[in-house]
């Protein structure tokens, strides 16, 4: 999702500089038509490049399912290369909820699901098999519970005013 915001920013400075006097008084003939084209040029690519990155986002999310199976969590994902993935309930050891400004905006989190022997690989850039990225809230929440629940894992709930 750079490539857009970047073209955005170069169309934005194409389209200010233009105007100053410092490119008016350069000693070539149309630079600021040049400035011109080459701004709208720069929004143009932003834009294309938007569409193509909302495009590719959109395909992987439609072939991104998950389902709690009687035994496992069931993950199928891929576009190209169908993976199929089965974490079972009995090797779960926590379930996080993670929710960035961007995701908060929009409603949605990422439940990431902690394994025995991969809670270390969380911090390595998304290298554990058990992340959901894009979910409703709600039903994040939801399968953290049930998640936990059928893991047999306590959870510890924070109690407001007993510290204060």
């Amino acid at each position: 999702m750079r490539a857009p915001a970047v073209f955005l920013v170069i169309a934005v400075l194409f389209f200010v500089l233009r105007e100053t006097s410092f490119i008016k008084g350069l000693p070539f003939a149309n630079v600021d038509s040049y400035m011109t084209i080459a701004a709208w040029g720069a929004l143009g690519l932003c834009v294309l490049c938007f569409l193509f990155v909302f495009l590719i986002s959109w395909i992987i999310y439609e072939n991104y399912t998950f389902f709690l199976g009687e035994d496992a969590l069931k993950i199928k994902r891929g576009v190209f290369t169908r993976e199929e993935i089965a974490i079972p309930y009995r090797q779960i050891q926590d379930v996080d909820i993670e929710q960035s400004i961007s995701y908060r905006a929009i409603g949605v989190s990422r439940l990431v699901i902690l394994t025995a022997g991969h809670e270390d690989e969380k911090t390595e850039g998304d290298k554990t098999e058990g992340i959901l990225p894009a979910i409703d809230s709600a039903l994040a929440e939801q399968l953290q519970s049930q998640l936990l629940t059928r893991a047999n894992v306590q959870t510890i709930k924070e109690e407001k005013g007993k510290d204060e």
